[in-house]
């Protein structure tokens, strides 16, 4: 739709990249804000925020090249280019997946209360699909399969789902993706209100998110079966992840809400 938003000389800014900054930038102060509440230092917060950041992008970038690899046989140089394409060669799980990973290593290495902090992240992460999703609509990337429907949208030639189906209403998946973001993120805040045990909710909002990841793949498009597949064997994993991390919390000794002790104390004064 509008793949870039502004032009000075050679120098392009992306819809994709400013929403990305901005799914960041809401993601950090929402994080920062609701770690007071759960007991965790917000300096730490930043510090995480930014490790997290360079790891969503490396794993968004190297899941990219890993499933398209056709592309990068005579252009190695263009597998670190991930500014190519308005931020286009990214994909959404090499990011969740490198996210977590490098989120995990620096809560252990600090030491910080694992449960809480998910707690704390989990919201904001599906907030920033949210807004992460817009730029893949702006952007014409990520697209849906042909419709029928009333839902169908026709996307610009010059797009990346328009050049693939020319004058074609298809699936805007994005603004499902979008949808789906914005609904967990208020969900999330309704739910935490029941008081769960600490790391429930995030246990709660992965199984949700990747269910729906599972079943939108249904009327996504992709190049090959072979990206189908991989994402919703990724996405079942995921959901069985979830499910064994609920179980446990549910069965982890001890009662108790997920915000921290001392916060609870400090209410019943």
């Amino acid at each position: 739709m509008f793949p870039t938003v502004l032009r000075i000389g050679n120098l392009h800014i992306y819809s994709y990249g400013v929403m990305l900054f901005i799914s960041f930038v809401f993601g950090i102060a929402v994080v920062e804000h609701r770690a007071k509440k759960f007991g965790v230092d917000p300096k730490k917060v930043t510090d995480l925020a930014l490790w997290v950041l360079l790891a969503v992008v490396l794993g968004s970038r190297l899941f990219y090249v890993a499933f398209h690899w056709q592309e990068f046989n005579h252009d190695l140089i263009g597998i670190i280019a991930f500014w190519r394409g308005g931020l286009a060669g990214l994909m959404f799980y090499g990011g969740f997946l490198g996210g977590i990973i490098a989120g995990f290593l620096f809560v252990y290495l600090n030491k910080l209360p694992v449960r809480k902090l998910m707690d704390a992240v989990a919201p904001a992460v599906v907030l920033g699909e949210g807004f992460t999703r817009i730029g893949c609509f702006l952007n014409g990337c990520c697209f849906g399969a042909p419709t029928n429907g009333a839902c169908g949208i026709v996307f610009p030639h010059n797009s990346p789902a328009g050049a693939t189906f020319v004058d074609t209403p298809i699936h805007p998946t994005q603004l499902y993706s979008s949808a789906a973001g914005f609904i967990l993120f208020f969900l999330a805040l309704r739910l935490e209100k029941l008081r769960l045990k600490p790391g429930v909710l995030a246990a709660i909002l992965l199984i949700v998110y990747s269910l729906f990841r599972f079943g939108i793949d249904f009327v996504r498009f992709y190049e090959n079966n072979a990206n189908l597949w991989g994402n919703q064997v990724v996405a079942l994993c995921l959901t069985v992840v979830g499910v064994a991390l609920l179980i446990v919390f549910l069965r982890w000794p001890g009662t108790g809400a997920s915000t921290s002790t001392s916060a609870s104390r400090g209410a019943r004064r």
